[in-house]
């Protein structure tokens, strides 16, 4: 009893799977095989010859195999081979193939009844013509059908990484969505405006105003390395960092090497990022920055137009290092334009950029006008340069006015 017990409850070894491969030949063999009887017992009966039904069943069941054999070798390793070759060079050696695998083929399937073969020549050369066409037929239709199953496999898959390329954009755009401010914070003393435009793919541009007092306010204009979700995630985390930093007043050097230090982290992705980080006074009408290897900003006054380069390399590069400070003074109506290459390296369709000084000529041209005004001017002029194509990289935009009277600190 117990042995019966112990029996049925020991685990059953499961039959092991015939490849798939194996299958198909074994099937293929079988229809073959079927098809070749259904040909002899056809001849036979219309020939009237049942006795001799044996030597006949044998030889076409044979010649059905190297038929078949014949045309799925042709099909699925010669013309794969001869694909570069033009169409009749590749017919041409088709039919070579397979009347080279038929003669050769039915030949030895001869040889196993030969007294047969020679006593019926007319009907065994009958059966080698029918194999020879029908094993090109058979051939070319397998081919082709390999082809277009090819075809559409290819197609499903770019399909479905289409669609995934797809989805992860579309993530991607919601996280850089999530990144830019809802709002423009008033600043005492001083008038700002910014905007992201998205490109076709998903870039790592952002922007931020963060408000640190009613006269104070920290900017940051940022691009990370990549696209996608990768550098959609990096600059969210890069800002997270510059928000968290930036109230404890500490000097936009320092906050640059510390977000570099950040950036160097275990986990992190080996990508890195331009920023341009300032702390800008409204009252005292000052702007403290420091640039990580971004597109310098233009300062716009009556004295002409200064980049802000102070600063140092990219975020993320190395580590250690250290980041200049800059300081840039405001008069009542100078203009700070911060901004991302996908402006200043938008072509035309000569492959001429638009360039830092066509961003200033527009920029003083509408000096006077309100800054959401000035803004769609620049972007409507880079529009107009570039074709009205769309762009291949983000557009990025932020303009600083001062205005009013400067309070002198006390």
């Amino acid at each position: 009893m117990h042995a019966v017990e112990t029996l049925s409850n020991a685990p059953v070894s499961p039959t092991p799977a015939v490849p798939r491969s194996l299958r198909f030949v074994l099937g293929w063999a079988v229809v073959w095989a079927g098809f070749g009887a259904t040909l002899a017992l056809g001849i036979a009966f219309v020939r009237g010859q049942l006795e001799d039904l044996g030597p006949l069943l044998k030889l076409s069941v044979l010649f059905a195999q190297v038929v078949g054999f014949t045309a799925l070798a042709s099909s699925r390793l010669v013309l794969p081979a001869l694909r570069r070759l033009t169409l009749p060079s590749r017919i041409a050696l088709q039919v070579v193939s397979v009347l080279a695998g038929t003669l050769f083929g039915s030949a030895a399937a001869i040889a196993t009844e030969p007294f047969f073969a020679l006593g019926s020549p007319r009907l065994v050369a009958g059966i080698l013509g029918m194999n020879a066409v029908l094993a090109f037929v058979v051939s070319s239709a397998l081919h082709t059908y390999d082809v277009m199953r090819r075809q559409i496999e290819e197609s499903v898959r770019l399909l479905r990484e289409k669609e995934a390329l797809e989805r992860e954009l579309a993530i991607a755009r919601e996280v850089q969505h999530e990144l830019l401010p809802r709002t423009t914070p008033r600043i005492t003393g001083v008038e700002l405006a910014g905007v992201c435009l998205p490109a076709v793919g998903v870039g790592g541009d952002a922007y931020d105003f963060i408000p640190l007092a009613e006269d104070r306010v920290a900017l940051v204009v940022a691009d990370v390395s990549g696209k996608g979700i990768p550098a959609a995630l990096l600059m969210a985390g890069l800002q997270a960092s510059v928000r968290g930093l930036a109230p404890y007043h500490e000097p936009p050097g320092r906050i640059a090497a510390l977000l570099n230090e950040r950036m160097q982290r275990p986990g992190v992705s080996a990508r890195y990022a331009t920023l341009f980080f300032g702390l800008l006074d409204g009252r005292q009408r000052t702007l403290h920055y420091t640039n990580c290897g971004h597109v310098p900003p233009l300062h716009l006054s009556r004295d002409g137009v200064r980049k802000l380069e102070a600063g140092g390399r990219p975020l993320g590069l190395f580590e250690g290092g250290c980041w200049e400070d800059g300081l840039c003074r405001l008069e009542e109506g100078d203009v700070v334009a911060l901004f991302t290459d996908g402006i200043v390296e938008t072509t035309d369709a000569r492959g001429l950029e638009f360039g830092e000084v066509r961003l200033a000529d527009v920029l003083m041209a509408h000096a006077g006008r309100p800054l959401q005004e000035v803004m769609s001017a620049v972007l409507e002029a880079r529009e107009a340069w570039s074709g009205h194509t769309r762009p291949h990289d983000d557009v990025t935009l932020v303009l600083v006015r001062a205005g009013g009277a400067r309070q002198e600190e006390p």
